[in-house]
């Protein structure tokens, strides 16, 4: 890849980005600066889950150079988004025969620079398996569920050890890459193979792309939280439970898409229902019942519906109406477990 090629493929509007953080960040007084600059993420369409961009953030923070703020570290995640749209033009026009060739080629083409390019960002101290979870967290698609930090970074950490050699740190870059990305690239190239297979008609290819709906809530973060209460009894911070009902929402409902309250409520009820009971023990299996969680669930969302007019919400609405109506129920639901 030609270095003026890869300079294009880095560009960013940093003024206009400047610009529209500055406006959110007027219009958001009550937020930490961290918080403020999620949002300006999140309304850059880097991410739909503003709780999963601030811890990535409060982790890597303090791992930028001194020279280097935070902000500059958000606008290096919107500038990997813009690298990948380059990436998958590349992807798209080529003739891969399979996706072993197709990952060794992009890497080549464009990660391994890319790579050059971000290391001098971060501080020297900076472990391997910190810039492959950081390739993974950057380079996911949008529409990827969840990016949970802690499970990145400890799936990194067990792929990519840091080396030493007398005291000199040997250089396993390529190592690196190929663990944040090689998923993602084969994901890609999958995507576009099964693209290309299809021989669609030109009326079909200048339609819209509709997300097909979801059919599950994915509550497996909600199951973690509860068994690891059951097991340890240790109060269940705020901001984990926060993020828990966060990505069994957003597991669900999609920005742009329009739902019934009708058509997801069984479906709400029965998944929360079922990983609450997965993450129970089985000694609070005995005192808690399926049917009585589902009956305190259905009673917690009919007073929620009772008292709101609107059944029919973009995927974003119904996420912020129902964040705190979970809350509140799964909040009340463990303070009970130990009573």
């Amino acid at each position: 890849m030609e270095k003026k090629n890869f300079e294009h493929a880095l560009k960013i509007d940093k003024k206009r980005l400047l610009s529209y953080y500055e406006r959110i960040k007027s219009q958001s007084n009550s937020l930490t600066p961290v918080e403020i600059i999620a949002e300006f993420l999140v309304n850059q369409s880097i991410r739909n889950s503003t709780l999963e961009v601030v811890e990535i953030i409060n982790y890597y923070k303090s791992k930028i150079i001194n020279e280097k703020q935070v902000l500059d570290l958000a606008f290096e995640w919107i500038r990997a988004h813009q690298f990948r749209s380059e990436y998958k033009k590349h992807l798209i026009k080529e003739q891969y025969t399979d996706y072993h060739t197709a990952i060794d080629d992009c890497i080549s083409l464009f990660f391994l620079e890319y790579d050059e390019y971000i290391r001098n960002i971060f501080k020297k101290d900076m472990k391997e398996f910190e810039f492959s979870a950081l390739y993974e967290i950057f380079f996911s698609p949008f529409d990827k569920d969840s990016l949970w930090l802690n499970e990145i970074l400890e799936k990194n950490k067990v792929n990519v050890p840091t080396i030493f050699y007398n005291n000199k740190k040997i250089n396993t870059n390529l190592f690196t890459i190929r663990s944040g990305l090689s998923e993602i690239i084969q994901n890609d190239y999958n995507e576009v193979a099964v693209s290309k297979s299809k021989n669609l008609t030109r009326t079909m290819r200048q339609k819209n792309f509709i997300h097909p709906k979801k059919t599950i809530f994915d509550g497996t973060m909600i199951e973690r939280l509860i068994k690891f209460y059951c097991f340890n009894k240790n109060k269940i911070q705020k901001r984990e439970l926060e993020m828990s009902i966060e990505q069994f929402l957003s597991s669900y409902f999609q920005i742009g898409v329009i739902y019934r309250f009708e058509e997801f409520e069984e479906t709400l009820i029965k998944n929360l229902v079922d990983h609450i009971y997965s993450g129970l023990t089985e000694e609070f299996k005995n005192i808690k019942t399926i049917e009585t969680l589902k009956s305190d669930i259905f009673s917690t969302l009919s007073q929620y519906k009772s008292s709101n007019k609107i059944k029919k919400l973009d995927g974003s609405a119904w996420i912020k109406d129902l964040k705190n109506i979970l809350e509140h129920f799964l909040n009340e639901f463990l303070k009970t477990l130990f009573n």
